[in-house]
Formats: structure tokens, C-alpha cells, sequence
């Protein structure tokens, strides 16, 4: 074995070290406001790509959607790959709708609506 050389861990418990927050761009909170950036195109409604909305997940396929958007779909097939969405297969996804909400609120501490012009979050 090299002198050096950590062992490996194979948990993955270790923590990893946190990325340097350096100022970027617009201050400081600019490499949070991309991630969260990021994060709010991945809460994106399937359908109408907006802000999930009492999101639900279509069991078969496990494709996200607002509760709204998908409705008219129930008995048919799911939007985007056509795989049977029947009633029972309909599941309301409250882990999701709480981390829609913590993320507005981010949203707005993050972002500055003079600079930004835009609510993403309703």
C-alpha cells in the first residue's frame, strides 16, 4: 500500500468538503441562485412546464405532473409516454409539494425581484 493513500470508505458516509463559495457574477449568493435556478427547472410540470401544482405521480411511469394537468388523462395514458394512467395509479406527492414550497420561499430571499423582474413561484 502507498504511504498517502486513504483507505477507501465504502458507506459513503464520509462527508466531502463544501464547495468554495466565492463571489460570482452578481455577489456572493450567485452560485445558490443558480443551483437554485436549476432546481426550479427540475419542479417543472411535464405538461404546462410551470411550478408543479399539488404535484401527483403517475405510478406506471412515475412521470410528474400537476394535479390539474393530468387529470383529463386519468382512464387514458400519460402525456408524455403513453403508458396506461389509471385512478389507482394516481399518487399525491407531498414530499415534493413541501420542497416546492421550501424552494419559493428560497426563491425569495434569493432572488431580487428588481434585478430578476420575475415571480417563478406562485
Amino acid at each position: 500500500m502507498q504511504g498517502n493513500r486513504q483507505p477507501r470508505v465504502r458507506s459513503g458516509n464520509q462527508p466531502h468538503p463544501a464547495p468554495a463559495m466565492k463571489p460570482a457574477g452578481r455577489g456572493a449568493w450567485a452560485h445558490s441562485r443558480a443551483a437554485l435556478d436549476r432546481l426550479e427547472k427540475l419542479l417543472r410540470c411535464s405538461r404546462c412546464t410551470n411550478i408543479l401544482r399539488e404535484p401527483v405521480c403517475l405510478g406506471g411511469c412515475e412521470h410528474i405532473f400537476c394535479s390539474n394537468c393530468i387529470s383529463d388523462c386519468i382512464g387514458s395514458e400519460c402525456p408524455v409516454c403513453y403508458t396506461p394512467a389509471w385512478i389507482q395509479d394516481v399518487k399525491i406527492n407531498r414530499q415534493l409539494d413541501s420542497m416546492i414550497q421550501l424552494c419559493s420561499k428560497l426563491q425569495n430571499l434569493l432572488h431580487d425581484t428588481d434585478l430578476s423582474g420575475r415571480h417563478p413561484f406562485c
